[in-house]
């Protein structure tokens, strides 16, 4: 075959199997206006097929309705991790013992045992309450730590026990999981969560139907905006969706996704995304950023001099709301939940 035959055939099959796709894609049907459609399959959503219908602020009406509390440009919400990812497994298949030690203790016992007390001193320091999002297996050996964040201000949230995400149960099994995190978060801070995040941001179709039937008011995961936004469920009770569409904002993604190694480098990295949002709140709307902790990584000694550096630049901007994932989540319900 020649060349340009090659080609000229692969491009007749690409346009065949789009148009195939395009007739698929047009199977549901919306209002006249487009910004509603009812899936065939029962399902209801802005984007075809998708399991939840939303409560959104058009791109194009938020300039102008948009405001936080202070009138400001932007709001930052902060979270720090409580973790302990279950037992690391060596690489090695030929190994006889399995379990790897030295990662587990590089991360969860460093992070539960040093790290997160480092985070305790940080947060006192500079006055900043934020949300803790543990994984409810660190809770029972270690209820002192969380009665200590409760009374300090920060929100205590729910994630599973074993940092393993719902996804890989059963909505019953899932709804039980995430009562067995609920009450246990309720005995030890005298308080329910109203907030839940799966590690890894993931969550089923049945996640926000289970939550709101569990009192949950927010959750996290979903990436579709950078502003919150509401999911409608099956009892008529609301969520909103204070997601982390930042996921380049938090010391993971700088120490090890980009390989930054000294605190000036990761300094300077954060402080241009944090220029962006800012700089986007005044010429667009006034818009949200996320910025994430992990105690076992961006809190060892060499690193703590940059989080208190970038804390101390954040906070210098005296028009941020600084807040944590449910007051963003109460404040949105308030008033912008009724689209």
């Amino acid at each position: 075959m020649q060349r340009r035959d090659f080609f000229r055939n692969l491009s007749a099959g690409g346009a065949a199997f789009a148009a195939a796709n395009f007739a698929s894609a047009q199977s549901w049907k919306g209002d006249s206006q487009q910004s509603y459609v009812k899936i065939e399959d029962g399902h209801t959503g802005p984007w075809p097929h998708w399991p939840f219908e939303e409560i959104r602020i058009p791109y194009r009406e938020r300039f102008g309705k948009i405001k936080w509390p202070n009138g400001g440009p932007l709001c930052v919400y902060t979270y720090v991790t409580t973790e302990w990812g279950g037992h690391a497994t060596l690489a090695d298949s030929k190994a006889k013992f399995k379990r790897d030690l030295r990662t587990e203790s590089e991360q969860g016992q460093y992070e539960m045992n040093v790290g997160i007390w480092r985070a305790v001193r940080l947060l006192d320091k500079f006055g900043l309450k934020v949300s803790i999002f543990a994984h409810a297996g660190m809770i029972e050996p270690f209820p002192d730590l969380f009665r200590e964040l409760h009374s300090k201000g920060h929100e205590i949230i729910a994630r599973p026990f074993t940092g393993e995400p719902t996804t890989r149960l059963t909505p019953a099994e899932e709804r039980a999981e995430i009562q067995r995190c609920t009450a246990l978060i309720e005995k030890v801070t005298g308080k329910r969560p109203v907030g839940f995040d799966n590690p890894g941001g993931v969550l089923t179709d049945e996640t926000p139907h289970i939550l709101a039937d569990e009192g949950y008011t927010w959750m996290g995961g979903l990436k579709g905006d950078d502003l919150p936004y509401g999911i409608k469920t099956r009892s008529g009770k609301n969520l909103v969706v204070v997601g982390s569409r930042h996921t380049t904002s938090n010391d993971n993604a700088i120490f090890e996704g980009r390989g930054l190694r000294g605190p000036t480098a990761a300094f300077e990295y954060m402080k241009d995304i944090f220029d962006a949002y800012y700089r986007l709140g005044m010429e667009e709307y006034p818009t949200a950023f996320n910025y994430g902790i992990h105690p076992h990584n961006g809190l060892i000694p060499e690193r703590t001099s940059y989080q208190e550096r970038f804390l101390d630049y954040m906070l210098r901007y005296k028009d941020v709301w600084f807040a944590r994932c449910v007051d963003v989540a109460d404040y949105w319900t308030k008033n912008y939940m009724k689209a």
